[in-house]
């Protein structure tokens, strides 16, 4: 159904379920949120047989086995991009164990010709790095994996701004210098958030990343509980560098799915 018609019939069943209290509405649908939104009671059928039934909050207490957390970091400080701009402009003009022609050639594709090529007249934003020069860089910065990860357009590793530039690196041939490196100061962010996660719930399991947030599931038990890691979080937000965060029980989609994938 289209959207419109969706709702339509959304409010036709709400209604009729709660006419004076005497009617009843049998919902068979796939869509928990659509369940989750018109119906009080929820059982999920596997096989023909009925696993579990109560109100979706019952079903969260008793099935829930995870808490699904998301994570924003601050964005890029303005300084820091800057710094890193000209640490790799220094590192590209003056580099000891590579020709300096191999370098020059690299960038002469963006700057209009070797011999206007200086180290005192290329702005940052002039520079378009080479597959070959991000991966010296991130020689240089300590992580060639990430890089690689990019340059081999391994989108899950990069996220949705990774996919971006690798688009970007495959269609123009490269990216330029600002923009690598506020995606390499945005990767170290979520690599920060990422240790902390790991060190302070072990369990913990990386659902996605779309290059503004980060996903993951948290175990939840007795000795995990929501009021636990919401004031964890809290009292490491600002050192973390954490714009915003959101922290809730396991959605019905994923206890469905649990029961889908155990019958």
């Amino acid at each position: 159904m289209d959207p419109i018609a969706k709702r339509f019939m959304w409010e036709v069943i709400s209604r009729l379920s709660t006419r004076r209290g005497k009617t009843a509405v049998i919902l068979t649908t796939h869509s928990m949120s659509e369940a989750q939104a018109l119906c009080t009671k929820i059982g999920i059928m596997v096989g023909g047989k009925l696993r579990c039934i109560g109100s979706p909050q019952h079903l969260k207490n008793r099935f829930g086995n995870h808490l699904e957390l998301e994570v924003k970091p601050t964005e890029v400080d303005s300084l820091d991009l800057e710094m890193l701009c000209q640490i790799i402009q220094e590192k590209l003009f003056d580099i000891p164990s590579h020709p300096r022609s191999s370098i020059l050639n690299d960038l002469e594709v963006c700057i209009g010709g070797i011999d206007s090529i200086t180290s005192e007249n290329a702005s940052a934003g002039e520079i378009s790095l080479s597959e070959g020069m991000i991966v010296r860089i991130g020689r240089w910065l300590g992580n060639e994996e990430r890089v690689k990860a990019l340059v081999s357009g391994n989108n899950e590793s990069c996220g949705a701004f990774g996919e971006q530039l690798s688009e970007q690196l495959v269609r123009d041939g490269g990216i330029p210098l600002p923009i690598f490196s506020e995606w390499w100061l945005t990767k170290e962010k979520f690599a920060v958030i990422d240790s902390f996660i790991q060190s302070s719930f072990p369990g913990a399991t990386y659902q996605s990343c779309n290059g503004l947030s980060v996903k993951y599931q948290l175990p939840y038990g007795e000795d995990l509980s929501l009021a636990d890691v919401f004031g964890h979080i809290e009292r490491n937000r600002n050192e973390l560098g954490i714009s915003e965060y959101s922290l809730s029980q396991s959605t019905l989609e994923t206890i469905f799915n649990h029961f889908a994938a155990n019958p």
